[in-house]
């Protein structure tokens, strides 16, 4: 006789038949095959089980694609018409060739606003029209349907809210675009001015006297300037003024210091001294900056024949004189021009000898700071100048900007940075 199954062989003992090869009585018989009817009933039965499970599991797998699918089509039209929006407003933006003329950055924006509600028109029509969205999620279930679409509309509610928000973001970015484009041809324009009043050459070459500068605006234009003029005699007219802050309005108040340094010149030509040319530079840059802008300026006064420099300051940066290897400034007081509409200004006088060395500077060269937020500081700037005096000037002055652009690092410049540099030969 074949083996018989462990599990059968137990049930058999229960049912009192040990001995498998005397046939059972009739009624141990009966309740043999009641056994077997019963657990193919059990076995008929889970796997009806098993079928109806199965089914329903793939029918709640085949709905949760179905809603994948819908969603995913929803997303994929958000992000089209996403970037249809960005390209519409990149459009609007970069299609302005005079973006100072407001005229016609509104009529853009305005036409780019409506290209992107009709954008989001279309975008909410696919999603409403979406076959199923995440209404799908239960087959058959009212109850489930009705939160998946109170769902949906929600979220649809959200990405209007939020593109419409993009939109009204976008269109800010698009007027204060167009404001600093216009901000910036102005200051291009200011820049351009600027340039014309400091000195093109680098380096001025006179008999007796020999000139060497450096001018660096710390923004599209600065509040620093110089100048020199050749007056009657060989004598030799030099300027330095620094307004306070730099920008347009900085700009400004050096063409109005530069303007009245020029009608003096022009006018008292060999009558001219540094203390009258600061006197009506007060007046001018006072009526100009109506108090809200200050200038510190030193005005000096080369002259060969007599071999001596006369000079005026009006709260500026003492120059500094080097002779023999000693370094001394040279103190002259006075009010910065525009703080009081009639302010005096002394001259005083110095003889020079050949080979003294001199530095005129603005406060940007021994203010500058470095990443540390330490200062050049004076110290620095006298010691340095004291060792490079005896080269010539363009090289005196080369030694100390690439000395402070070294101090400085990749910290950017605060405020102006104007020095010159004169060799007495």
């Amino acid at each position: 006789m074949a083996e018989i199954d462990p599990l059968l062989a137990r049930q058999l003992r229960r049912l009192g038949l040990e001995d498998l090869d005397a046939p059972p009585d009739k009624e141990t018989w009966h309740k043999v095959v009641a056994r077997i009817s019963e657990h193919y009933r059990h076995v008929a039965d889970d796997r009806s089980l098993l079928t109806r499970s199965l089914d329903l599991s793939t029918n709640e797998m085949g709905a949760l694609h179905r809603q994948l699918l819908a969603e995913r089509d929803r997303l994929r039209s958000v992000v089209v018409a996403i970037g249809d929006a960005l390209t519409i407003f990149h459009d609007a933006a970069s299609s302005q060739v005079e973006p100072s003329r407001p005229i016609e950055v509104g009529s853009t924006i305005s036409t780019a606003k409506r290209r992107f509600a009709s954008k989001l028109g279309e975008l909410f029509s696919l999603s409403s029209a979406a076959p199923g969205g995440a209404t799908q999620a239960a087959p058959g279930s009212a109850t489930q349907d009705a939160a998946g679409a109170s769902g949906s509309d929600e979220a649809i509610n959200e990405v209007r809210v939020q593109l419409v928000a993009l939109g009204d973001r976008l269109v800010q970015l698009l007027y204060d675009t167009a404001e600093k484009a216009s901000l910036k041809k102005q200051l291009e324009v200011a820049r351009a001015v600027q340039q014309m009043l400091v000195p093109s050459e680098d380096v001025i070459d006179r008999p007796s006297l020999r000139l060497a500068s450096h001018f660096q605006p710390a923004a599209e234009c600065g509040g620093d300037w110089w100048t020199f003029h050749d007056l009657p005699d060989g004598r030799l007219l030099t300027v330095v003024g620094d307004v306070t802050g730099h920008g347009i309005s900085s700009a400004i108040i050096t063409g109005a210091a530069k303007a009245a340094c020029d009608v003096v010149r022009t006018f008292a030509r060999e009558a001219i001294s540094p203390a009258q040319l600061l006197r009506v530079m007060n007046c001018s840059i006072f009526e100009a900056g109506q108090q809200k802008f200050l200038m510190t300026c030193a005005a000096c006064i080369f002259d060969p024949g007599a071999g001596s420099l006369t000079l005026a300051n009006a709260g500026h940066p003492f120059p500094y004189l080097v002779r023999n290897n000693a370094i001394r400034q040279l103190a002259a007081q006075g009010e910065p021009l525009g703080a009081a509409s009639s302010a005096e200004y002394t001259s005083s006088t110095i003889a020079l000898e050949g080979g003294d060395a001199l530095l005129w500077f603005t406060d940007g060269v021994t203010e500058c700071e470095n990443e540390s937020s330490e200062q050049f500081s004076e110290k620095r700037l006298r010691s340095l100048f004291q060792s490079v005096a005896a080269c010539p000037p363009e090289e005196a002055r080369d030694a100390i900007v690439e000395a402070v652009s070294r101090f400085r690092g990749e910290r950017a410049l605060d405020d102006d940075v104007t020095l010159v540099v004169a060799r007495v030969s």
